[in-house]
């Protein structure tokens, strides 16, 4: 499923964020050096130093919270906070993602 498919599948009709894309966002922001910082979709990687070690500690968080196991390749790369959630989500399977 691509990252637009599957953003489509979790975002609510109104144009606000899933209840998933904010469980997500959420872990993110525990991660994050700037707790005051509102994070989006939209949040550019670099505007809030999201580093590896931020993304390794998002994905064992997701891996522990919905029981499943997060292959990135080493190669993938986030520009913006939304890309993130739409790669993580898509190793969520739908009937966890509700949960």
């Amino acid at each position: 499923m691509s990252n637009t498919a599957t953003a489509a599948t979790v975002r609510e009709s109104d144009g606000q964020l899933s209840a998933l894309d904010r469980r997500i966002i959420e872990f993110i922001q525990k991660e994050i050096q700037d707790k005051s910082v509102v994070l989006t979709r939209e949040t550019r990687r670099e505007d809030v130093a999201i580093d590896s070690i931020d993304v390794v500690n998002v994905v064992f968080a997701i891996e522990e919270e919905f029981d499943i196991e997060v292959n990135l390749t080493p190669d993938a790369k986030f520009d913006t906070v939304g890309e993130l959630i739409d790669t993580l989500i898509g190793f969520i399977p739908e009937e966890k993602r509700a949960s």
